[in-house]
């Protein structure tokens, strides 16, 4: 019996205390301010966030508010009155910079809904001037809360979180983006090169072998984190073109963007790029003197050919007389493109010989 007794008095003095600690805190929380225009001075909107309390237990007063992205939180102890204002001095929470704030009435009032009912002029008894070490001063104007302020604070804290979830979004691909851009682009590089001596020396995409640009395209990164290209240079991929037809449909109705050009439209996100494939035409040469269809001096400039260029030269010394050439070997990345071999003569109009070539 004792022990049940024991038992329902903790339970009472813990009810209590939690009651006192609950009560000794009180607070508002505006649905926004007013602060003047840096340029004009006239009332706009400061932030979405503004919350006035007081902890009886420390005597002390507290202001959290955001302005911009920046979250500042005040903690302050009334000093006194100074030339007709009421001063409280402290610091802000987080990086403890020193704080004094001036107010024309006391922050107490501010615990119970003395705000400004209107946003087109200020009203001097509802400033608050804040001066924080370090960051400047801002004088801010809470607006008295009603049920239509609150229900637009909850419809743009639904927007805020929706925004919040699409801008995520779009940097988690943009991540996986980054992770794999190196493998797209590798890929693009061997479809041109395969492209290249399929199509015998000619490509689709304006990819030039001889000045080596920057290839620009437009990729498509979905939900599922699958890569499509849409654009190479000018040229649309046409398996993908559903996905670069939706992003010209809505390409001004994104979800998100960042500061690289990525949008998020639908859940997928399009962004375009630049990089250079790095495949170069290499011209090699080499000099040889040919007597009865014998090799009896050679010389190689400078690089080395591919030993399928050494085969085809080799199956195909008895194509020259005798006499000194010039063979020219064309090569990309490494594969053989082209073998001529041209004799040297006084004749202005020299003669080539085709040993190799993919050219039609």
């Amino acid at each position: 019996m004792k022990r049940i007794l024991l038992f329902i008095a903790m339970v009472i003095v813990t009810v209590a205390m939690s009651a006192q600690e609950s009560t000794s805190v009180r607070s508002f929380e505006y649905s926004n301010y007013l602060c003047p225009n840096p340029y004009t001075g006239r009332p706009i909107y400061g932030g979405e966030s503004l919350e006035i309390s007081y902890s009886s237990k420390l005597g002390s007063y507290g202001i959290d508010f955001k302005y911009g992205f920046i979250r500042y939180r005040l903690s302050l102890s009334y000093k006194g009155t100074e030339n007709g204002w009421y001063k409280y001095t402290g610091f802000e929470i987080d990086d403890m910079s020193k704080v004094i704030v001036m107010t024309r009435t006391k922050l107490s009032h501010f615990l119970n809904n003395f705000g400004q009912s209107q946003d087109n002029y200020f009203e001097k008894d509802k400033l608050i001037e804040i001066h924080i070490s370090g960051s400047g001063s801002l004088s801010i104007y809470p607006m008295k809360d009603t049920p239509e302020r609150r229900k637009e604070r909850e419809e743009r804290s639904i927007k805020i979180k929706e925004r919040n979830r699409l801008q995520d979004k779009l940097n988690e691909l943009y991540s996986y983006w980054q992770s794999t851009k190196a493998s797209v682009q590798d890929s693009l590089r061997n479809s041109f090169k395969k492209e290249f001596f399929e199509k015998k020396g000619a490509g689709r995409y304006s990819w030039d072998s001889e000045t080596n640009f920057a290839v620009r395209y437009m990729a498509c990164i979905d939900s599922n984190k699958v890569v499509k290209i849409l654009k190479i240079n000018d040229v649309k991929v046409a398996e993908n073109i559903e996905y670069l037809d939706e992003f010209n449909r809505n390409e001004y109705k994104y979800q998100a963007k960042n500061n690289n050009g990525a949008k998020l439209i639908n859940g997928k996100m399009f962004l375009t790029d630049r990089f250079s494939p790095n495949l170069i035409v290499c011209t090699l040469t080499r000099e040889i003197v040919l007597k009865k269809g014998k090799v009896l001096y050679t010389r190689w400039g400078s690089g080395k050919v591919s030993q399928k260029a050494e085969k085809v030269i080799e199956a195909n010394i008895a194509l020259l007389k005798k006499g000194r050439y010039l063979i020219e070997i064309q090569e990309l990345d490494g594969e053989l493109i082209s073998v001529v071999a041209q004799k040297y003569s006084n004749i202005s109009n020299k003669e080539k010989i085709e040993l190799y070539s993919i050219y039609e």
